[in-house]
């Protein structure tokens, strides 16, 4: 007689530490019905272990990834036969630790490892939003004193990251290297998508907030375990510093988007005056402009998804105009038009 099927989600729920009482008596029947010897680990290596421990939580994540992005369904018998082996390692060892030598290095002990030489280090000194491109392609647009680290090259199968105060990523999907981001003790991890990381140094709660695709993150908890969440668009994660504690929620409709998230607007001839007033009404933001003369200014733009950054960007190259912003505050310098 053969087991029951198990849906790919309540497998996830399971490595995730998720489940209630029911679900996971029922996952664990299902291990206890198979047949085979589950504790042949012990008598690897440890280095050995670890190897094939890393190697099986990454085609775990590959399956669960892949439906995710398909319809609902349960898994076949044939693709569980062969995932058994793989979640019987996770019964006879425990769940990844990313904080913990023992099992793997964090992402900046990793980048640690690497040659001064080899490494990219870049700081945003300016007062405005500077967008950062790396080598993959993706884009980070950074707030001022935004800091980054990551590989000149990044490795065949990782894009590693270390990264510490505001930043909106968009990553370049690529299922073969999954992007790691490093905050502090917080880990982002993803393989293609858009998202808000609020991590400075001195701040006692980070956050992350996802715009498109899915997002895990990992962070430290209690008696060295770590703790994950994995978030959809309009969904973010807190991370209270101080605690340990790590919490996902819905993130609240609002009248008024935040910077990152974009908005089709488009200006004919506009006053740059009448510009400010949509911008603000559009965005979580207050526009002031240095030379009261330059809000006659006209501008005709066609801005398709565009985020704040973007938009203010591209009005300023118009102007000859430049731009700082301090949290909420965004002033607009620049020469009144001829």
């Amino acid at each position: 007689m053969k087991p029951p099927e198990i849906s790919p989600l309540l497998l996830e729920k399971y490595l995730l530490d998720q489940c209630t009482e029911e679900e996971k008596a029922l996952v664990e029947a299902w291990y206890a019905s198979l047949q085979g010897e589950t504790r042949y680990l012990d008598h690897l290596p440890d280095a050995e272990s670890r190897e094939i421990q890393n190697d099986t939580f990454k085609n775990i994540r590959a399956e669960l990834e892949q439906a995710d992005e398909q319809p609902a369904r349960m898994l076949h018998w044939r693709w569980i036969t062969g995932l058994a082996a793989s979640v019987l390692l996770v019964l006879g060892l425990y769940f990844i630790n990313p904080f913990k030598k023992t099992t793997q290095l964090t992402v900046t002990e990793q980048l640690e490892e690497k040659a001064e030489n080899e490494l990219t280090h870049f700081v945003n000194e300016e007062h405005r939003i500077v967008i950062h491109h790396l080598p993959d392609g993706s884009s980070v647009s950074m707030r001022p004193d935004a800091a980054i680290t990551y590989p000149r090259d990044f490795e065949e199968d990782k894009r590693l990251v270390a990264f510490s105060g505001e930043g909106f990523f968009d990553i370049t999907k690529d299922k073969s290297r999954p992007f790691m981001i490093q905050s502090g003790e917080m880990v982002i991890r993803v393989l293609g998508t858009s998202f808000n990381v609020k991590a400075p140094v001195a701040q006692k709660v980070f956050q992350v907030d996802v715009v498109t695709g899915t997002v895990e993150v990992t962070t430290p908890g209690t008696e060295q375990k770590p703790q994950q969440v994995i978030l959809k668009p309009k969904q973010q994660a807190l991370f209270e510093i101080g605690s340990r504690r790590l919490i996902s929620k819905q993130i609240p409709e609002q009248a008024r988007k935040e910077i990152y998230e974009p908005v089709s607007i488009v200006f004919e001839e506009t006053p740059l005056n009448k510009i400010v007033q949509q911008l603000e009404k559009r965005f979580n933001v207050s526009i002031s402009l240095s030379n009261p003369e330059i809000s006659r200014c006209s501008v005709t733009a066609n801005f398709e998804s565009q985020p704040l950054p973007g938009i203010l960007e591209m009005l300023c190259t118009t102007l000859e105009a430049s731009y700082t912003i301090s949290g909420n505050n965004i002033r607009i310098s620049g020469t009144p038009c001829e």
